[in-house]
């Protein structure tokens, strides 16, 4: 829990820093918020900070600001079960940051089993998790504890609990003073609304009526960097394919690149060919593998045999690879294994026996092993700092996710220094990384929205759209391109920096998709974010449109091509010559229109 150099103390109830002690400016001025909201009588409140931040150090804070103004005597935190082991495992370690911040001695107790809780029932700080606060010992004891005290309550990583969900429900029937809720991406990739996250309406012109998150302070990325110390920098290596597909009915064969296949599965309009099970087979093909892990090796190698500024102090760059199955861990694995065996490497998931996982965790932690493979199991809480390569080869594209994902691999490590501080990010072209360090750069939390009404059903399937009487065959697999992509400081903004494009055997170069640039401006970053989104509506609306046109087109209307789609595509291309990716808003509308005109007279126009 250390922190940096700089000094941003301020005058807080509760809050006396001692040993040479001092918050980040973000943490200071949320607590100076939260001090002035208790007093004019509001009990729950939001803090958004990046990962690597200092959430305990705020939790813990809180406390102390909150009891020092009567507000509340003992304090409740619920984490998930990942961060208590990682971030709140050591009663000595925060004892000591008790001290520092200048609390009287207080007790502490990790209630992970319903006997150890029931012993310390007068503890002065309570540390769960949400899974036992929502069964039935946890739930009892937990009630029994705040009935003796009014307790302030911190949910950490808040994202995870889903308004109307089980571990909500069970946690609104304690009785509680005052709420903060922390984490870094305040939304989930179901769209269902937080519990014990503060909310304002606003309306537009037309009367319409928007819920959105309202943070009592946010840390955005680029006030992270600003900081210095606390994340790395990104480079995004977007790996493209070119796909040769056959129907094992009918025998027409099918060729695009994966950007393209995106396009379609982005649509959720049926289609001929079911874009996800095609994404999930192509990910076991060697010529997938080969692409995407062999540029990956040779960057981490290059890391590896790079020296740390501090000789010192050892400096072990350890590698992330995400993989979408067990079975397909495995299957990389052994493709690290058989192409990189200098390499020490291992797998986890939920086909190794427990004991096995924790083991293996144990030693990655430690730097024994180089290269781990996982499905799921190194998440949000796992702090792992010398994690600077990650390889993205799952099927997951929900951001919020995909934040979490990259985030393990972000967080600043002193050992490597300044330039040693970057994140290399490996991925395939359907993933939408390049989109998502898009969002981040320009801080669209600025206007994340909650949907007026919670989705009740979870998100859609990209099985949906396949026709039940038509079987798909991949034929075969080429290397289309990789683009890399980093952010860098010019004249005092972020910019994005295309650093190259290497193209495939036998592909031709093509543009790769690029970001905006993003200043200190928070109008301009306001007015980008807004384009930007328009933008992506747009690309939404003309492949919807794409996919309604070729169920229009009769096959005669082919013209040689393989399918309606190749059809529209190719026909898009000689008129518009890009492809929507890199379209800006007006060559999005003429687009639109023309698809529009197309459907209308039922040919190509």
């Amino acid at each position: 829990m250390q922190q940096p150099h700089h000094s941003y103390s301020t005058h807080l109830p509760g809050i006396t820093l001692s040993g040479n002690f001092h918050f980040r400016k973000g943490q200071a001025e949320f607590l100076r918020r939260l001090a002035t909201s208790l007093v004019a009588g509001e009990r729950n409140c939001l803090g958004v900070f990046v990962p690597g931040y200092g959430k305990t150090i705020t939790a813990l804070s809180s406390f102390l600001v909150a009891r020092a103004l009567s507000v509340a005597q003992k304090l409740v935190i619920f984490v998930p079960r990942g961060n208590l082991r990682d971030q709140y495992a050591d009663p000595k370690e925060l004892a000591a940051l008790m001290h520092n911040l200048g609390a009287p001695p207080l007790t502490f107790c990790v209630a992970d089993s319903e006997k150890k809780f029931l012993q310390h029932l007068g503890t002065d700080v309570i540390i769960t998790t949400y899974q036992y606060a929502s069964g039935r010992g946890g739930n009892d004891a937990l009630k029994q504890f705040c009935s003796r005290a009014r307790c302030m309550f911190v949910f950490d990583e808040v994202h995870h609990l889903s308004l109307g969900g089980t571990w909500a429900e069970k946690i609104k029937q304690f009785p509680f003073a005052c709420s903060v809720a922390l984490s870094g991406t305040p939304m989930r990739s179901d769209n269902k609304s937080i519990f014990g996250i503060p909310l304002e309406i606003s309306e537009d012109e037309t009367g319409k009526l928007t819920q959105f998150y309202k943070p009592l302070h946010e840390v955005l990325l680029r006030d992270a960097h600003a900081e210095g110390g606390i994340l790395k920098l990104v480079q995004a290596h977007v790996i493209d394919y070119a796909v040769k597909l056959k129907n094992t009915e009918t025998g027409a064969v099918v060729e695009l690149t994966l950007s393209e296949l995106a396009e379609k599965a982005e649509s959720n309009a049926p289609a001929d060919i079911d874009t996800f099970l095609t994404r999930k087979k192509l990910r076991f093909h060697e010529v997938y593998l080969q692409a995407l892990l062999v540029p990956a090796f040779e960057r981490f190698a290059d890391k590896c045999a790079e020296k740390p500024d501090d000789v010192r102090v050892p400096s072990k760059h350890q590698m992330l690879i995400i993989a979408m199955s067990n079975l397909h861990a495995a299957s990389i694995l052994e493709f690290v294994q058989t192409n990189f065996p200098h390499v020490r490497s291992a797998r986890i998931g939920q086909d190794i026996p427990e004991a096995d996982r924790a083991r293996l965790l144990k030693e990655y932690r430690e730097g024994a092993i180089d290269v781990m493979v996982q499905v799921d199991m190194i998440g949000e809480g796992t702090d792992i700092k010398p994690i600077s390569v990650i390889v993205k080869a799952d099927l997951v594209r929900a951001w919020s996710k995909t934040l979490q994902q990259l985030f393990r691999g972000m967080r600043y490590y002193a050992p490597f220094g300044a330039k040693g501080n970057i994140c290399d990010v490996y991925t395939s072209n359907d993933a939408e990384v390049v989109r998502i360090l898009e969002w981040l750069t320009s801080e669209e939390q600025i206007g994340v929205t909650l949907p007026k009404h919670s989705s009740a059903g979870g998100t859609k399937s990209r099985v949906a759209g396949a026709l039940p009487h038509e079987e798909w065959e991949l034929l075969a697999v080429e290397h289309h391109e990789t683009a890399s992509h980093t952010l860098e400081m010019h004249n005092g903004t972020l910019q994005h920096i295309e650093l190259e494009t290497k193209r495939g055997r036998g592909r031709p170069r093509t543009r790769p998709e690029t970001m905006f640039v993003v200043n200190s401006d928070r109008s301009a970053v306001e007015i980008a974010v807004t384009q930007a989104a328009r933008e992506r509506e747009l690309r939404q609306e003309c492949s919807e449109l794409t996919m309604k046109l070729t169920k229009t087109l009769p096959n005669t209307a082919w013209n040689g091509h393989s399918s309606a789609f190749m059809l529209v595509h190719t026909e898009s291309m000689q008129r518009f010559s890009k492809s929507p990716e890199v379209m800006n808003t007006q060559e999005l509308l003429a687009k639109r229109d023309w698809l529009r005109l197309c459907i209308k007279e039922k040919k190509i126009a």
